[in-house]
């Protein structure tokens, strides 16, 4: 798993220096991340559903960010959109296209199903943070 954690790591940082992200924030768009996969990876080994353990990594990226954020004063995107590849469902997007090809047309559209609803998870689960956020910052009297 340590690996593992590692590749995450290093996927978001070559990512974030790909994408341009500021010199400082190449680190910390590694750890944001490494944290959502290794979280997403944990849950998911305690047999819980894929879609659940992916919309936990992408809540844990997104809190991951907004700290990161305030305390680098950078954007929130600039830790989310790399630290996001990691969960990213590539090889299941990948295995569907496979199936088409090879005449395996149930089994493609299945996995291009799947690929689809991982991706939506992510989005809402990235979505659900800011909102917590901004609602909190109102209740407690803030911006």
């Amino acid at each position: 798993m340590l690996f593992k954690m590692l590749l995450a790591f290093t996927t978001s940082s070559l990512t974030g220096i790909t994408l341009r992200t500021p010199r400082s924030a190449w680190i910390t768009v590694g750890l944001a991340g490494m944290s959502g996969w290794a979280v997403r990876d944990l849950i998911s080994r305690q047999n819980v559903p894929e879609l659940v353990a992916t919309v936990s990594g992408a809540v844990t990226i997104g809190l991951v960010a907004e700290i990161l954020a305030r305390i680098q004063k950078q954007p929130v995107t600039v830790y989310i959109v790399s630290g996001i590849i990691p969960l990213v469902p590539g090889i299941t997007a990948y295995n569907s296209m496979v199936g088409f090809l090879e005449k395996r047309f149930d089994e493609g559209f299945f996995l291009a199903f799947k690929a689809f609803l991982i991706a939506s998870y992510l989005a809402a689960g990235l979505a659900i943070v800011p909102l917590v956020v901004r609602s909190l910052r109102r209740l407690l009297g803030g911006r």
